[in-house]
């Protein structure tokens, strides 16, 4: 029974890695987006992340043979790449109007929608232990953002806070949705990441040309170079890691994990754009550690 057990908890404890790198570089976007923004539109640059991050996927697969053109006419396919493409353009637009840090934690509020979602659709368990881990993951969330004063969640920043809550709610129905199509057993994740990408990108093409005015030659070196850092780094490969990783644990726990992206997004926020943070924020840290440890336990 111990050597049957002993492949499972390691599959486990690799995909917490996984889940852990995949949220540091997806946090790193929150401060690479609100510095990109400098130069590039909202709608341009949530179009030409996913774009590129597609024309990195594709040839690769394709390469190597894994890549199935009929994966493209699931509708499930084109639902995730709507879900996904809205999500995106509700955080570029609200990053416009708020903090980077304030965005890492309202976007990944979304774990109490996928634990209510989790628990209606896969029947996941919910215990005393990842109640708390949840608990305070959140708390830890909301100390390390607003530094323990809740009324700076309203101070001329209420449009651009709504926008990227939305764009967490929808998230929330992106990774429940994921994780159910990611349990059928003939599906390829890489494969998988890369369609639901082009998907994306497809999708976001009307309104980066209707709102956005798409003009490639306009778009400045610099602002090639933070889509390339955002496509690559940013998207492709904690995708890619995020993917294998769900195969193995819960979309609660993956959501949680997913808090680490606060910690990175202030970490980053105030060495590149000089936000300064008080002991506050290090609690904040350590309960969002504390949580993940909670539900690594459960």
């Amino acid at each position: 029974m111990t050597n049957l057990r002993q492949p499972v908890r390691e599959s486990k404890e690799s995909a917490f890695v996984l889940l852990i790198i995949s949220s540091v570089l997806w946090g790193s976007t929150f401060v690479s987006v609100k510095i990109g923004l400098a130069y590039l539109n909202a709608y341009n640059f949530a179009f030409l992340r996913l774009a590129v991050a597609a024309l990195i996927l594709l040839p690769a697969l394709g390469l190597h043979g894994e890549f199935r053109a009929p994966a493209l006419k699931e509708r499930v396919v084109w639902l995730l790449g709507l879900l996904n493409g809205i999500a995106f353009s509700l955080q570029f637009v609200g990053l416009l109007y708020t903090t980077a840090a304030k965005t890492a934690l309202l976007v990944d509020l979304n774990v109490i929608v996928v634990a209510l979602l989790s628990w209606k659709v896969f029947q996941e368990s919910f215990g005393p232990r990842k109640k708390v881990g949840v608990i305070l993951g959140v708390l830890g969330a909301v100390l390390i953002t607003t530094n323990g004063n809740l009324s700076t969640l309203a101070n001329g920043e209420l449009v651009g806070d709504l926008l990227v809550f939305s764009a967490g709610l929808i998230w929330a129905f992106f990774i429940v949705l994921h994780k159910r199509v990611l349990l059928r057993r003939d599906r390829n994740v890489i494969e998988m990441s890369a369609v639901v990408m082009l998907a994306t990108a497809f999708l976001l093409a009307p309104m980066a040309i209707f709102f956005g005015g798409l003009d490639l030659v306009a778009v400045p070196l610099v602002g090639w170079e933070w889509v390339a850092y955002t496509a690559l780094i940013g998207t492709v490969l904690p995708y890619g890691l995020w993917v294998l990783a769900l195969k193995s644990v819960t979309a609660t726990i993956a959501s949680v994990v997913g808090m680490l992206e606060i910690v990175a997004a202030m970490i980053l926020s105030s060495l590149l754009l000089k936000e300064s943070y008080s002991m506050i924020t290090l609690l904040g840290a350590v309960l969002i550690f504390v949580s993940i440890l909670a539900v690594a336990e459960s």
